[in-house]
């Protein structure tokens, strides 16, 4: 990466577009840093309403290769090397709660720990469809 192409230290991305909760992003971030990962926050754009799109797209220019997508349609857990439509997770609520647990689950992916990706299986689901109990 060459100077201004973006972060150069090891951090996962989060990209937030429209309006929620401060709480929302408070608790995603939160979530983060509970597990010792660090993050950047980046702009999205309010034409970006689909958090798995959006994900997507900052964690390819994570230099950690995770990117988290927040928008009013819900939360997204990304990893760069999986395809675009197939995120780590993703869940349509966008509440504290949810935020929190998907920051964890966005650190989660950097060091290897087990993730935490579903309290309730009528709306967390792995990226692969599967939903976790």
């Amino acid at each position: 990466m060459s100077a201004g192409d973006g972060p150069t230290r090891p951090v996962v991305l989060v990209a937030a577009a429209g309006t929620f909760p401060a709480e929302v992003l408070r608790e995603l971030r939160a979530g983060l840093e509970e597990e010792g990962v660090p993050h950047e926050l980046r702009p999205g754009h309010d034409d970006e309403p689909d958090p798995t799109a959006l994900a997507h797209r900052v964690a390819r220019d994570s230099p950690l290769e995770v990117g988290v997508g927040l928008t009013e349609r819900g939360i997204a857990v990304h990893h760069g090397k999986l395809p675009a439509g197939r995120p780590v997770a993703v869940d349509p609520e966008v509440t504290a709660e949810v935020a929190r647990r998907m920051g964890h689950d966005a650190a989660r992916v950097v060091t290897g720990v087990p993730l935490k990706l579903v309290t309730n299986e009528d709306h967390a689901v792995a990226g692969d469809g599967a939903r976790r109990t």
